[in-house]
């Protein structure tokens, strides 16, 4: 799934306008979390969905994907706030309208908000927003280790995806016994891999004079203001939709 989202990341027509993104999202975020659940998430995800498809280019299935594993938290949690167990005189499961209401509220507000963090995550690519972290004055301490920890993950899925096809081709998942088996060993074969890497990776820092900050070559950005006008129109038109959807005259 992180593959296929650092590909659209890399891929969408909105990756030179990472600070108009961020803007947008930043907007549409404060909407979500602020204004009421009824319309105002569900305007925001919407917006946040046909931004992504249509604005950006996404493809719509991607983006669905990316958002059915937090769907999938979402519909447990709300499960547990609608139904209770009893176990005073025996195994009761009851109903409850309140919980049943908060989760609706929650969940829309919750997805609302997943919606605009995958927007945000399909749509700027990593080095676009390691700069604007650096703009905010994060420390560059901090977005090194983002950094490399970002491209261990990759290089550790390449590892772990390459043990369990030589696993496969073995037949080490014939059986349950030997699945067990395999799993164990792919775990210990990964943890070693991520530890001879990781030291390569110091080493490598270290002879090419590392002074503190990781340079990382930025494409030219197309944001112009009418695009960052644009970014903040959007969630102010959305905020004051459902503001006025809640206070009817």
């Amino acid at each position: 799934m992180l593959r296929l989202v650092d590909t659209c990341a890399c891929a969408n027509r909105w990756r030179a306008h990472s600070e108009a993104v961020a803007l947008f999202c930043c907007g549409l975020m404060l909407c979500a979390l602020l204004a009421p659940p009824w319309p105002g998430a569900t305007l925001v995800l919407l917006t946040a969905m046909i931004a992504a498809t249509a604005g950006a280019r996404v493809p719509a299935s991607a983006y669905v994907r990316a958002l059915l594993l937090p769907l999938g938290f979402l519909a447990t949690s709300a499960v547990g706030l609608c139904f209770s167990l009893s176990w005073a005189d025996g195994l009761h499961l009851a109903y409850s309208a309140d919980g049943a209401r908060t989760a609706w509220q929650a969940g829309l507000r919750a997805l609302a908000a997943i919606s605009v963090t995958m927007l945000f995550a399909c749509t700027v690519p990593l080095p676009q927003w390691l700069a604007l972290l650096r703009r905010l004055r994060t420390p560059e301490a901090l977005l090194d280790l983002i950094l490399l920890t970002y491209r261990m993950i990759f290089q550790l899925d390449e590892g772990l995806a390459a043990i369990l096809r030589a696993q496969r081709n073995r037949l080490g998942y014939a059986s349950a016994r030997r699945a067990l088996h395999s799993s164990g060993l792919a775990g210990g074969a990964l943890f070693i891999r991520a530890i001879v890497r990781s030291a390569r990776l110091e080493r490598g820092l270290a002879a090419r004079n590392y002074s503190g900050r990781l340079t990382v070559l930025l494409a030219p950005s197309a944001t112009r203001p009418r695009h960052l006008l644009l970014a903040a129109a959007v969630p102010l038109a959305l905020a004051l939709l459902s503001w006025l959807a809640s206070h009817p005259v």
